[in-house]
């Protein structure tokens, strides 16, 4: 594996840790129930979805979340996307396709 992309996960690993548990854990119920009601998303959907949820000191907290839903074969990385969000001027980031999407009747 690519040496920066490890640096990444170990600093959403450290960053989630500094977050807490319970966090971690909303955070994770939040990032699962999204992917139930979607196909498609990034993490940036879900941290918009769930506004009462509140912010982690670091918000690379958020790709520990989403690393542990991959292990957890909640989502699979479908492609990479712009981020919409200005505070990271558009950098690449992935879209997650769900393997627990439910379509809605």
């Amino acid at each position: 594996m690519n040496s920066g992309l490890d640096l990444g996960h170990a600093m959403a690993e450290v960053a989630a840790n500094h977050a807490g548990d319970q966090w971690k854990t909303e955070a994770f119920i939040a990032f699962r129930e999204y992917a139930m009601k979607h196909p498609y998303f990034t993490t940036e959907q879900v941290r918009a979805a769930n506004p009462d949820l509140p912010a982690p000191p670091d918000a690379r907290a958020w790709g520990a979340i989403a690393l542990q839903a991959k292990r957890d074969g909640v989502v699979i990385g479908k492609s990479w996307v712009r981020a919409n969000s200005p505070t990271v001027h558009g950098m690449v980031i992935t879209q997650w396709a769900s393997q627990i999407y439910r379509e809605m009747e």
